[in-house]
């Protein structure tokens, strides 16, 4: 199980990191930008002085979200069992959805609020669409194909 978490972790959050400095390279933005903008998460808005230090505090920041998401999942997997059964893409796209409101409607709401819920349409697209395809819906793949199927086939040896 730690093999999975660590693999899904590195994977999802990978895709997710690399969605987030594409769209922002694609508005004029760049990667330390958005690593910065990681880091003043839990180090506060001087983060963003600190150059490429704080673009690794900020990676290390991402990476450390990440690895409590895939275990939440891989843990609600395990104790509920009766979700392995859900197809993996409906369960990522459902997880996804879960993600974003926890991060969207609580955490950044209590740490930024004066900018946060952002309720636009295409601000919730762009935020809502990470969630679900680069981290709910590998997430689902690889538990199901590296935890769920192995169980599967140990019981019907």
């Amino acid at each position: 199980m730690k093999k999975t978490i660590l693999l899904a972790t590195l994977i999802c959050g990978t895709l997710d990191i690399a969605y987030a400095i594409i769209m922002a390279v694609l508005h004029d933005g760049n990667a330390l930008g958005v690593l910065l903008s990681v880091a003043s998460g839990p180090f506060g808005s001087m983060a963003k002085t600190w150059g490429w230090t704080g673009g690794m505090l900020g990676l290390a920041t991402h990476f450390s979200i990440m690895l409590v998401m895939v275990t939440a999942f891989v843990l609600l997997i395990k104790y509920i069992p009766n979700l392995a059964r859900i197809n993996s893409i409906v369960l990522g796209i459902i997880y996804g959805c879960l993600l974003y409101t926890f991060m969207y409607w609580i955490v950044l709401i209590l740490r930024w609020p004066e900018i946060f819920p952002q309720t636009q349409p295409m601000q919730i697209i762009r935020a809502l669409a990470p969630h679900i395809f680069m981290v709910g819906i590998p997430l689902s793949l690889i538990v199901n194909f590296l935890i769920i199927n192995k169980k599967s086939s140990a019981q019907i040896r």
